[in-house]
C-alpha cells in the first residue's frame, strides 16, 4: 500500500491543532441529518400532477417504494468520504473591501510564536488571470498551514474545495500537487465568491480536500460495444430499472 507522511512543522501547535483526517469523519452536517429514503409525506416529491388519492394508494400498497434521496447516488458518496480534509489550525480573518482588495491575518497571532510556519501570502490576480471577470478580488490568498506532506513514489494528491461543504463567501481554487519527490507544505489558496466585509473562519471549518492519485498512463478508446450489454454489470442501473417497473405497476394499478 502507498503512503503519504505528514508533519507539523509547528510542534508548540501540536495540542490545538486539527491533523488532517479522513474524509468520511468529516463529512457536511446536512449530509449527516440527511435521511436515506424519502418518506414521501410531501406530495412533490412524487412529481408534479401527482394527486392526494394516488398517494394514499401508493403509501398502502404493499409494494410500497421510497426513491433514495442523494445519499444513494455512488458518485456523491465516494465524492464526500474520499481522502482527507485539512481544518482551519486557527482562527482566519478575511477583510474585502469595495473593490475586492483582500486581506487575510490569523488570529490569534501565532505567527508570533511559529515564526517557521510562514504568513499569509498574496498573489496578484489581474496579473495571473488578466481579468478580473474570471476572479473578481484583486488577489489570491495563500494561507500557510503548519503541515507538509511527502508520499511514496508515483503518488500525488489533488487539492480541491472540500466536497459537497457549500460556501456562499469563498471556494478552495483546486490543483494536483505532485508530493513524492520532496514534502511540500499545505497551503490553501481560495477564490472569494462573496459580498465586501470582514469575515472570521473559524478554527475547525474544513478548508480543503486532499485526493491521492496514484499517477500512472491511462488510454481513453472508442469502444463499439454497445452499452445496453453493460447494464447488468451496474446495480444502480438495475435498481433503477425494477424501480421504473414497479413504479409504472403501481400508476397503472391505481390509476
Amino acid at each position: 500500500m502507498k503512503k503519504i507522511y505528514i508533519y507539523n512543522k509547528c510542534p508548540e501547535m501540536e495540542d490545538t491543532i486539527f491533523y488532517p483526517e479522513p474524509s468520511i469523519k468529516a463529512t457536511p452536517k446536512w449530509w449527516k441529518k440527511l435521511p436515506f429514503l424519502n418518506d414521501f409525506d410531501d406530495v412533490s416529491r412524487l412529481g408534479y400532477g401527482m394527486d392526494k388519492e394516488f398517494l394514499n394508494n401508493f403509501k398502502k400498497s404493499k409494494n410500497e417504494l421510497k426513491t433514495s434521496t442523494i445519499k444513494g447516488c455512488p458518485a456523491v458518496l465516494d465524492s464526500v468520504s474520499s481522502g482527507y480534509i485539512l481544518r482551519a489550525w486557527c482562527d482566519i480573518v478575511v477583510s474585502v473591501n469595495d473593490i475586492y482588495e483582500i486581506n487575510v491575518t490569523e488570529t490569534p497571532m501565532i505567527n508570533d510564536f511559529n515564526p517557521e510556519k510562514g504568513v499569509p501570502t498574496h498573489f496578484d490576480s489581474q496579473e495571473m488571470f488578466k481579468s478580473q471577470e474570471i476572479i473578481k478580488q484583486k488577489s489570491i490568498p495563500k494561507v500557510i498551514s503548519p503541515f507538509f506532506v511527502k508520499a511514496d513514489p508515483g503518488v500525488s494528491i489533488l487539492v480541491t474545495h472540500p466536497m459537497y461543504h457549500f460556501n456562499e463567501n469563498w471556494s478552495t481554487m483546486p490543483g494536483i500537487v505532485c508530493i513524492d519527490k520532496y514534502p511540500v507544505q499545505l497551503k490553501w489558496m481560495f477564490h472569494w465568491i462573496g459580498k465586501p466585509g470582514n469575515y472570521i473562519i473559524e478554527y475547525g471549518t474544513p478548508l480543503l480536500q486532499m485526493i491521492p492519485i496514484v499517477r500512472q498512463k491511462v488510454k481513453l478508446e472508442r469502444s463499439k460495444e454497445k452499452i445496453e450489454n453493460l447494464y447488468t454489470k451496474c446495480p444502480v442501473l438495475q435498481v433503477q430499472k425494477f424501480l421504473q417497473s414497479s413504479w409504472e405497476y403501481l400508476y397503472k394499478t391505481n390509476k
